[in-house]
């Protein structure tokens, strides 16, 4: 049948299961990361494409050649023997209607032997019944597509099937060594320890070239191996995430446990830059499997490093401090949830709040406030904001420095009893350059609402002296893509919001639409044949055919229930 696909995860690997594996895995990740990333993770994954017609298969392979390796059989038989072979695919593209045996029954053998049931099967058919899709999945497929396809969806899920497919087996070989290190596991304790600090960034100072803030990280773990955890990182040239945990109990698993919840807030983040969006699905994605009843607590925000707005979501950690810069401390009370990994389903919220030159923000864990002194007492969030409060410390790394001095003060030789993590940003404002400069509106889904919409881009642009040439240019993609959405995107009549977002920097313009329409990425239109008469030519794409033209780069996104569309003009 032409282009029927059906992708499957064969195999779900559990985030809790991966963090309760023993010390074995920290010894395996420290002493063989570079053998498996080169021998692996660089090497072109294996596609392999079943289907008895010839034209399918070259369409598929010409769409998937570039970044895989591709495997073709024309019928089950051959499936079955590339599949049993001593260099197996990494996912399977299976169609369902064959001669002979049929893509079901290729389906089921493979998931009834132990050295193809781990193999992800991808149903790409033109069978598109509700009955058949539910056959093809629970016979083990992950996923099932309908002919015709659409390419950037075929290349999106085979792109993630694959890499859960090396996630695999990655885990497999980890667990193989597993079983064969348990002799070593005070050498994997101190392996680990190198694990943990080697995926927490030390490389201070941090970002040295942005001069609108400063950061300071500490982190001293209790035992050799801890649970804390930070990172910071960028998600566009403005936006700033920031994170800190504390995961639950002591050693290897908290460790693996905090390097998983670590990739999957940046992992999320890059693509969703709402904190509460991240931490719901970071949450579901910690409970699934969560047999070893773990959790996480988490602090994440996101600050907008123009503006000063700090948009944050607290998933049960300690409440953040912010010293201000006239030396008042005030607290960011509010938990928009409970620890991340205990309840599947958790919707969180989110609060935002604005720094101003001068404020710094001072996050940290309960190793802080939590460390005892010989008799008992706690450290406490008062004694914590006393010192914050103390005029001398005005940077970030003076009050890192200066509460964990205080720490071990208080604790009078006691010993740490939990691990000390420090994540503080001392923000100093934004000053935008000569060229520099922001525009944004929001605007309704009416055709009336375009003429005004494009006046004050043509006063913004006028303002910041940006040239003709670029801003007619611009001018002509917001009408054309603007009129398409508005005019094509919303069936049910209702009044919606469009959002315009302009930002112009030293070498480049880049312009941000987002509506809630219905779904549709108009960049993956063919284009039109502009050589053929007006008479053969088909009707339409010619608007977005220009647009691809005058823009130097465009791209789509699909984010939490929103189109995303990005230009980029240089200028």
């Amino acid at each position: 049948m032409l282009l029927n696909v059906i992708i499957t995860d064969a195999v779900e690997f559990s985030p809790m299961q991966f963090c309760i594996l023993n010390t074995g895995f920290a010894f395996y990740m420290y002493t063989h990361s570079i053998t498996y990333i080169a021998n692996v993770m660089n090497t072109k994954p294996r596609i392999l494409i079943v289907d008895d017609e010839r034209l399918n298969i070259k369409v598929l392979s010409d769409l998937l050649k570039s970044n895989y390796k591709i495997m073709a059989a024309i019928n089950g038989k051959q499936a079955l023997k590339a599949a049993r072979g001593e260099n197996p695919p990494d996912l399977v593209l299976l169609d369902i209607m064959m001669p002979e045996m049929d893509g079901y029954e290729v389906c089921r053998q493979l998931k009834a032997d132990t050295l193809t049931k781990d193999i992800p099967i991808m149903f790409v058919t033109a069978m598109g019944e509700e009955e058949d899709e539910t056959k093809g999945l629970a016979l083990g497929a992950v996923d099932y597509i309908t002919k015709p396809v659409v390419p950037a969806v075929v290349e999106a899920r085979v792109r993630s099937h694959v890499a859960l497919r090396r996630n695999m087996l990655e885990l497999e070989d980890a667990y193989k060594l597993i079983e064969s290190q348990k002799t070593r596991m005070q050498g994997e304790l101190d392996v680990g320890h190198k694990i943990q600090m080697s995926m927490l960034r030390q490389d201070s100072p941090f970002y040295p070239d942005r001069k609108e803030f400063s950061l300071a990280a500490t982190i001293v773990p209790a035992r050799e191996v801890g649970g804390d955890l930070y990172d910071f990182f960028f998600i566009d040239p403005d936006r700033l995430c920031l994170c800190i945990g504390d995961v639950s109990g002591k050693g290897v698993p908290a460790a693996l446990f905090m390097a998983v919840s670590k990739t999957l807030i940046k992992s999320r983040a890059l693509s969703d830059g709402s904190p509460a969006s991240v931490m719901t699905f970071v949450n579901d994605s910690l409970c699934e499997g969560n047999e070893a009843c773990m959790f996480v607590t988490l602090f994440f925000a996101v600050l907008n490093i123009k503006t000063g707005e700090l948009v944050y979501s607290n998933a049960g950690h300690n409440p953040p401090n912010i010293k201000k810069a006239n030396g008042d401390v005030i607290l960011l009370p509010e938990r928009h949830g409970m620890v991340s990994g205990a309840m599947e389903g958790m919707v969180y919220g989110e609060s935002s709040v604005t720094l101003e030159s001068g404020d710094i923000l001072v996050t940290f864990t309960d190793g802080v406030t939590e460390a005892m002194d010989p008799e008992g007492n706690l450290y406490s969030e008062r004694r914590l904001e006393g010192l914050l409060a103390s005029e001398q410390l005005v940077d970030s790394v003076t009050i890192n420095a200066a509460v964990f001095d205080d720490v071990k003060k208080f604790e009078q030789g006691a010993g740490q009893a939990d691990d000390i993590t420090l994540l503080s940003l001392l923000y100093r404002g934004y000053t935008p350059t000569s060229t520099d400069g922001s525009f944004s509106m929001t605007i309704k889904n009416d055709l009336s609402e375009l003429p005004g919409f494009l006046d004050a881009f043509e006063l913004f642009a006028d303002e910041k002296q940006l040239s003709m040439a670029v801003a007619c240019n611009l001018g002509v993609a917001f009408d054309e893509l603007l009129t398409n959405t508005i005019s094509y995107g919303y069936e049910d009549g209702e009044q919606r919001e469009i959002d315009i977002t302009v930002d112009i920097h030293a070498d480049h313009v880049t312009v941000v639409l987002c509506d809630d329409a219905a779904p549709f990425n108009p960049f993956t239109r063919e284009d039109p044949d502009t050589t053929s008469s007006l008479d053969e030519r088909e009707i339409g794409g010619l608007g977005i055919h220009l647009v691809k033209k005058l823009m130097d780069e465009v791209g789509y996104e699909r984010k939490v229930n929103q189109n995303v569309l990005t230009l980029t003009k240089r200028i």
